[in-house]
C-alpha cells in the first residue's frame, strides 16, 4: 500500500508489559500508537480523538472488559467503522464467536507472534484505507451527481421556458400568417370575381386573353397563400385532425373536380384505377383532399399536353397505396436528392412553386401516420406514391 499517511493504532491492555511490547512492534513498523489501560479510558480517548485507523483490544480487563468496550465503540457513529482486533488468551470457539458478535473484525491469541500481529494489522489497515477511499469517491460522486442534477433541472427549466416562448412565437406567427392570408385572399377574391365578369363581357375583345392571364395569376397567388398558411400550421402547431373514415374514391373525385379546368386546358387523359372493394382510409377530409389535389395538380402541371395521368389505388394486408403516375419529364436529380424540402425541387423555385405542393403532401401524410415517396419511371415520367396504414 503506497501512501504518505502514518496510520494510528490504539492499543488497549491493562498489562503495561503487553502495552510496551505492542508499542515497540508497531512503532518499528512505522505506525503511530496510542495507549489505554482499560476499556473506559479507551472510550474517553475515542470521544476526543476519532481518527484512529485500528484498535487492538484486550478481552480481560477490569471495570469494562473488551467485549463491552467493543459494543460501546460500535454504538458510536463516529467510531463504528474502526476495525477492532481482539487480544485474547481464550481461543475456544465460544470466546471467538462472542468477540465477532460484539463487533470485532479479528483476533490474535496471546502470547502473540510478531509477524502474525503485523500481518493482521496491515491487512485490516489496508481494508480500512480502501473503504475510506471508496467512501470519499462515493461522496465525491454523490456531490457531482447532485450538482449535475441541479444543472439538469435548471437546464430543463430553461428549456421549458424556451419551449413556451417558441410555442407563443409559433402561435403568433400562425396568427400573423392567417391575417396576411386573409388580407391577400380578400382582394384576390375580388380580382378573380371581376376578371370572371370581364371575361364574360369581353368574349370577342382583344383584351380577353389579357384578362384570362390576369385570372390565372390571381388564382395561382391565392393558391400559394393558402398552401403557405397550411404548411406553416402543420409545421408549427399541434393541429387536431378530426379524423373520420373516408372513401378514397371520393377524395380522388374531389381532386379531379377541383382541377377540371386544368385537365381540360391541357387535354389530359385522366385514368383512375381502383379495386372493386374501394379502400377506406382514416383521416381528415380537408387535409387529404388538399393532399390529393396538390399531387394531381403537380402531375398535370409537368405533363405534356394530351398525355395521360393515371391514379392507381391498391390494397395490401397492412396498407392502402395510391399512385399518381404521369408521362412528363420526371423529377430532376436535385429534386430526388432533396425530397420534400422547400425551395429545392425545381431549378427555378419561383416558377415551380418552391416545392410547396410536395412538401405540403409530405406533412399531411406524416400527420396521418402515412408515407409518401417519389421516383422516376423506367421509361418516362414519374410516380408519387401515398401509403396509408390499414384501418
Amino acid at each position: 500500500m503506497k501512501t504518505d499517511k502514518r496510520f494510528k493504532i490504539l492499543a488497549v491492555d491493562d498489562n503495561p508489559k503487553n502495552i510496551q511490547v505492542i508499542g515497540n512492534v508497531l512503532r518499528k513498523a512505522n505506525y503511530s500508537v496510542g495507549f489505554a489501560t482499560d476499556g473506559q479510558q479507551a472510550l474517553d480517548i475515542l470521544e476526543e480523538t476519532t481518527d484512529y485507523d485500528l484498535i487492538m483490544l484486550d478481552v480481560n480487563m477490569p471495570r469494562l472488559n473488551g467485549y463491552d468496550t467493543c459494543r460501546s465503540i460500535r454504538k458510536n457513529p463516529k467510531t463504528k467503522d474502526i476495525p477492532i482486533i481482539f487480544l485474547t488468551a481464550h481461543t475456544d470457539s465460544d470466546s471467538i464467536v462472542t468477540g465477532f458478535n460484539a463487533g470485532g473484525h479479528d483476533y490474535i491469541s496471546k502470547p502473540f507472534n510478531t509477524e502474525e500481529l503485523l500481518a493482521r494489522v496491515n491487512t485490516h489497515i489496508e481494508l480500512k484505507y480502501s473503504k475510506d477511499k471508496l467512501r470519499e469517491v462515493n461522496k465525491w460522486l454523490e456531490e457531482r451527481v447532485q450538482e449535475r442534477t441541479l444543472e439538469l433541472k435548471e437546464a430543463n427549466l430553461m428549456l421549458q421556458n424556451a419551449n413556451k416562448e417558441l410555442n407563443a412565437l409559433d402561435e403568433a406567427k400562425t396568427d400573423f400568417l392567417r391575417i396576411i392570408s386573409h388580407e391577400i385572399n380578400t382582394p384576390l377574391n375580388g380580382i378573380i370575381g371581376f376578371t370572371t365578369l370581364l371575361k364574360d363581357q369581353l368574349q370577342d375583345s382583344d383584351l380577353f386573353n389579357w384578362i384570362h392571364y390576369l385570372e390565372i395569376s390571381a388564382i395561382r397567388l391565392e393558391r400559394f397563400a393558402k398552401t403557405s398558411l397550411l404548411l406553416t400550421e402543420l409545421r408549427t402547431t399541434q393541429r387536431s385532425l378530426n379524423s373520420s373514415n373516408l372513401n378514397i374514391s371520393e377524395i380522388i373525385d374531389y381532386a379531379k373536380s377541383a382541377l377540371n379546368n386544368t385537365i381540360a386546358e391541357k387535354s389530359i387523359k385522366l385514368q383512375i384505377s381502383t379495386p372493386n372493394n374501394v379502400p377506406i382510409v382514416r383521416g381528415n377530409e380537408f387535409l387529404l383532399q388538399t393532399c390529393f389535389e396538390s399531387i394531381l395538380d403537380n402531375a398535370i402541371k409537368y405533363s405534356e399536353t394530351g398525355s395521360q395521368v393515371e391514379i392507381k389505388v391498391s390494397k395490401t394486408d397492412s396498407s392502402t397505396l395510391c399512385e399518381f403516375i404521369d408521362n412528363g419529364k420526371g423529377f430532376s436529380e436535385r429534386a430526388l436528392e432533396n425530397k420534400f424540402k422547400l425551395f429545392a425541387p425545381g431549378a427555378d423555385p419561383v416558377d415551380k412553386d418552391s416545392g410547396l405542393q410536395l412538401a405540403l403532401a409530405k406533412l399531411i401524410m406524416t400527420a396521418h401516420d402515412g408515407e409518401i415517396d417519389i421516383k422516376n419511371n423506367h421509361t418516362k415520367g414519374s410516380t408519387v406514391t401515398l401509403v396509408f396504414p390499414s384501418t
